[in-house]
């Protein structure tokens, strides 16, 4: 593999530290580690390694940094690169989107507590978002809405091959105090300085290093910081070291490590060092330090912006040897069981290698119900090409029961019935965005649905040229020609993804059935009939007397079959008629049952007479020999052919209209009860 770090700046710090021992992690291993960022002191260090490294602008705050989307892209194509792992805002808007339509993963890692507005959402969009603690991780969850299966916690880590264990320190008078940092009013200096008036009344012999750097803009707070030590006369006792690199020297001869921020840290990188090296640390009661100290178990922590309590506590450890000696142990202890460089990078390595190896697929179906039966096949052919992928299905919330059990798909996102609303397309998106989607499939092939997946910014879409599908990473010619079945239609769009159908015939699954006792159908001779069409479909509807002339020729006929009527809520009343038409009435479950009962129901029929409508396609799909009726609609168009399939259709001048109303229905009311019999018989193996 061959992964690309991308930063804003290769400069002092833990996450750019980091990225150095990432580089010489994977130094030595088949992956490759490339760093991208604007410049930085660890540059050098990280040509030394022999990692490639490319200088670009990723720093800049700013929407002009987006025209370096075009050259990262090119980067990703030229290095051929698998992985694209963001550590910052500003790099992740330029890698997420140079990423999408290319082989590249996109992930981040979460490395501080981002403020909550659109800049930073994008940290939340990586395939997984590598959290170094677990406040972290809540705060990704809580505030950008990251899903807790794409989390995964790696703590920042310590060499301990470097950071060697000397718990003992010279016993020399002077006592060694170091807190390192950013100055940066949120680490707190301010107290440990006013702290150190009475740690130097207690111990004369008391000195304070504050080392790191500041930016230029917090030069007035630095200022005040050194009026401080001037106003409290500490000018001997208490210095500003600067930078330095060699933090392990500094700490294996420090006496303590006092960390006084008061805003919640992330992690606390120096913390783990000190352990390493077994010098004891004093920290504020804060943020992630509480994920790392034990109180007087493996540090001591204190409450932030109190200053008796630090000073308190740090001239009680300075005294207290045994204590010292006890606490120092088990932080080494800890440092080694959770924070060492090799196992937290082999978890890291464990990410990118999941990352490759899974694909997150969206699939769009969203209506109609017998569409979204005729897709299942594609759905499975998607579930079986990858399967290490989970599949998401997004369809109805009316047809979303029916795929709860489904092994092709591993989670149902139901959609709202007025899905074409542009504010529910925004909204959807956002949703879909927070999922990181490798593949969007859109089986609807709509405006709205061709819409939803480019907003929701998968890596890459599939679907048809037509309506918005520029809009779309990979494009197949629709079928214009009306004649194409379903599923040839479908693989059209499969064939962008490499997957055709071995075998092109409509398929289920064993679903889990509801109870249906209360309908009292045991399973043998039983007649199924769907009575009505979609609402707006009356043309597709085979005449009420033509129906009832049917049913009354089963009873007589077929001796010991029962009828039973099936079909939505819209097909009650035509039922209704009917049933009070009938000399031996039918079993009338139409409009009863819910969408699951309905599979559970029809798979107790022996025989199954249906117009074009959804139960034609499940029937079928169940292995339920068929008798399908057909009218304005072209059954080469609407149909997979079968064995189980038996196809009625007239052919007449005005044949496959298309038309929803007609006066006259000549096509449907041409089928006459005698040949619909006969093709049951047929079915049923009756002479």
């Amino acid at each position: 593999m061959k992964i690309m770090q991308v930063i804003p700046k290769m400069d002092v710090g833990g996450v750019e530290r980091g990225v150095v021992d990432l580089a010489r992690y994977f130094k030595d291993k088949e992956d490759e580690i490339i760093v991208v960022s604007s410049g930085g002191r660890l540059t050098e260090e990280l040509k030394l390694l022999g990692a490639k490294y490319y200088r670009l602008n990723v720093h800049r705050k700013s929407l002009a940094s987006l025209l370096l989307i075009k050259k990262m892209r090119e980067i990703i194509r030229r290095e051929n690169i698998d992985i694209v792992h963001a550590r910052s805002r500003v790099p992740g808007w330029i890698s997420f989107f140079a990423t999408r339509g290319t082989n590249a993963d996109f992930i981040t890692t979460a490395h501080g507590f981002y403020s909550v507005h659109l800049l930073s959402r994008v940290m939340g969009w990586g395939k997984f978002v590598i959290c170094p603690s677990k406040i972290i991780a809540r705060h990704m969850q809580d505030d950008f809405g990251v899903e807790r299966n794409k989390i995964i916690i790696i703590p920042r880590w310590v060499n301990l091959r470097k950071f060697k264990f000397s718990p003992e320190r010279d016993a020399a008078k002077s006592v060694s105090i170091v807190s390192i940092g950013r100055l940066s009013p949120s680490k707190g200096y301010e107290y440990l300085i006013r702290a150190m008036r009475r740690v130097v009344r207690d111990n004369p012999y008391a000195n304070l290093s504050i080392i790191g750097s500041a930016d230029p803009s917090k030069e007035r707070y630095v200022n005040y910081l050194k009026s401080l030590v001037q106003r409290y006369s500490l000018n001997y006792h208490i210095k500003f070291a600067g930078y330095h690199s060699n933090v392990d020297e500094i700490l294996s001869k420090a006496n303590l490590l006092v960390m006084p921020s008061v805003v919640k840290e992330s992690f606390g990188r120096v913390i783990i060092e000190a352990f390493a090296v077994g010098t004891p640390v004093v920290a504020t009661r804060i943020g992630a330090v509480l994920e790392i100290i034990e109180d007087k178990k493996t540090g001591f922590l204190v409450n932030p912006r109190d200053v008796d309590d630090l000073s308190n506590t740090i001239l009680s450890v300075l005294k207290n040897r045994p204590m010292v000696k006890r606490v120092v142990l088990n932080a080494r202890e800890k440092a080694e069981k959770y924070y060492s460089l090799d196992c937290c990078l082999a978890d890291t390595h464990k990410v990118y290698k999941k990352t490759k190896e899974l694909k997150r697929i969206l699939i769009i179906k969203l209506t109609s119900l017998g569409d979204i039966i005729l897709a299942v096949p594609s759905i499975k052919a998607i579930k079986e090409n990858y399967p290490e992928s989970e599949v998401c299905l997004l369809t109805l919330k009316s047809y979303a029961s029916i795929f709860y059990d489904c092994p092709y798909v591993d989670r149902v996102i139901p959609a709202e019935k007025d899905y074409k609303r542009l504010r529910y397309i925004k909204d959807i998106s956002s949703v879909l965005r927070r999922m990181s989607f490798d593949y969007i499939v859109d089986l609807q092939n709509n405006h709205a649905t061709h819409l939803i997946a480019f907003l929701s910014f998968g890596r890459k879409s599939f679907g048809f040229s037509r309506k918005l599908g520029f809009l779309l990473s990979a494009k197949a010619q629709f079928p214009y020609d009306k004649s194409v079945d379903p599923l040839s239609s479908q693989e059209r769009i499969l064939r962008l993804l490499g997957i055709t159908f071995k075998e092109k015939k409509l398929v289920f699954w064993d679903a889990k059935e509801p109870d249906i006792s209360r309908y009292k159908l045991k399973k043998g001779r039983i007649i199924g009939i769907n009575v009505s069409a979609a609402a707006k479909w009356k043309t597709k509807n085979w005449p009420l007397d033509n129906l009832r002339k049917f049913i009354e020729m089963v009873h007589r006929e077929l001796k010991g079959y029962r009828v039973v009527l099936v079909g939505d809520k819209d097909s009650e009343e035509r039922a209704l008629i009917l049933q009070s038409s009938l000399k031996k009435k039918a079993i009338n479950l139409s409009g009863k049952t819910t969408l699951r009962e309905l599979v559970a129901v029809v798979k107790k029929f022996d025989a199954f007479i249906t117009p074009d409508t959804a139960t034609l396609h499940l029937a079928q799909s169940l292995g339920i020999p068929t008798i399908a009726l057909f009218g304005p609609t072209d059954p080469s168009a609407h149909t997979v052919k079968s064995s189980n399939l038996h196809v009625i259709v007239k052919k007449l001048d005005c044949s496959f209209c298309y038309k929803p109303v007609c006066p006259t229905c000549e096509c449907m009311r041409s089928i006459s009860p005698s040949e619909v019999l006969s093709r049951l018989k047929t079915a049923l193996g009756i002479k």
